[in-house]
């Protein structure tokens, strides 16, 4: 009798499965090449459904959730990519507890309207790299410029995927980066002059110390860019909330995200990320990360790019429309104001002699 039980038990459970691929099938409009891809499918399917039930029922005190969503018939080894940075030993100055308390107590960039769409990033992990190299580097043109254009992921994936010693001293190299029309796919070959760059950058700053204080006073000036682990309980499967797991690893970054801002809710402070899963993942595409812990190894491998120095951006509109006159950039046309000062005492003198 007993094994009656487990054996009904296990029959229904079985049925709610099968009717939880038919539903998520029908959600996300899935459809797979053939038979024996769509039964390994369901098979990934079927295990992390059951890890997500399992979680939900022994972290119920848990302060995000997770469930279904369009990658479930994935595995999280699928979804990420062994970005790597190299990281000279340079000194850094950390920022006392006065300074950070004089910080906003939180800050979106998404807000300022300088940050792109979230980008579904398919079946090449190993692009986010690129990605969000690509990501932090057109915020920083648009922090400086208010104009947010984005740019060529794919050239960046070309010549810099594989750089030495870093992906941002080769986009240095390449001389910025190019508008994505300029460059819009993977050719699997660097073809550095296809495009004109539209902007770059003369500073990259390194965060050696896992301080996330200087974290916080960096991002006051543009986003960052952050490699991760991103195989910790419940990543892959995140709806919404803080992600707070503590048994999410720390070391071997695995995942590249950018960070577009931080708050506090409750008393729970988080980085708010940008990922590369599209917006059907997570908080339309973003998560938000517990902050001050090291969250999954986040403070690990930071990057900001920058501006040595205060730049002109009338120069920087004007070089980008001038690369680009294909493109709808508006042109600014500048006038000296002493010529206009000269020019009304000309048309002044000229009325006081006709008039004499």
């Amino acid at each position: 009798m007993k094994y009656v039980v487990l054996f009904l038990l296990f029959g229904v459970a079985l049925s709610n499965l099968s009717s939880e691929w038919d539903k998520f099938k029908r959600d996300y409009n899935k459809h797979y090449a053939s038979t024996a891809e769509e039964s390994e499918r369901q098979q990934i399917f079927f295990e992390n459904v059951n890890r997500i039930r399992s979680y939900q029922q022994t972290h119920s005190d848990a302060t995000f959730t997770v469930g279904i969503n369009h990658l479930t018939d994935r595995r999280i080894e699928e979804l990420v990519s062994g970005s790597k940075i190299h990281f000279e030993p340079r000194p850094i100055s950390l920022k006392s507890s006065n300074e950070v308390k004089n910080l906003p107590e939180s800050l979106d960039w998404r807000e300022k309207g300088v940050i792109t769409p979230v980008i579904e990033q398919g079946e090449l992990a190993v692009i986010q790299g690129p990605l969000v190299a690509t990501e932090v580097v057109e915020s920083l043109y648009a922090i400086y410029t208010n104009n947010l254009t984005e740019g060529s992921i794919p050239r960046i994936y070309d010549c810099c995927l594989q750089a030495e010693p870093d992906i941002f001293e080769c986009i240095q190299k390449l001389g910025g980066i190019c508008r994505k029309p300029g460059y819009p796919e993977i050719v699997n070959k660097c073809e550095p002059n296809a495009c004109n760059p539209f902007t770059t950058f003369d500073e990259i700053k390194k965060l050696k110390e896992k301080d996330e204080n200087t974290m916080l006073t960096w991002i006051q000036d543009s986003t960052l860019w952050v490699v991760m682990n991103a195989i910790g309980k419940g990543f892959g499967d995140y709806k919404g909330g803080i992600y707070d797991e503590p048994t999410c690893p720390k070391t071997d970054g695995n995942h590249a995200m950018q960070v577009v801002g931080y708050g506090v809710e409750g008393s729970k402070r988080y980085w708010l990320c940008k990922n590369s899963w599209g917006e059907q993942w997570g908080e339309k595409g973003y998560i938000r990360m517990k902050r001050g812990e090291n969250m999954c190894g986040i403070a690990n491998a930071v990057v900001q790019v920058a501006y040595k120095k205060a730049i002109d951006t009338t120069e920087l509109y004007t070089t980008s429309t001038t690369q680009s006159h294909a493109t709808s950039d508006t042109q600014l046309y500048i006038i000296n104001p002493i010529f206009v000062i000269l020019l009304l005492m000309l048309m002044i003198s000229q009325n006081i002699a006709v008039y004499f």
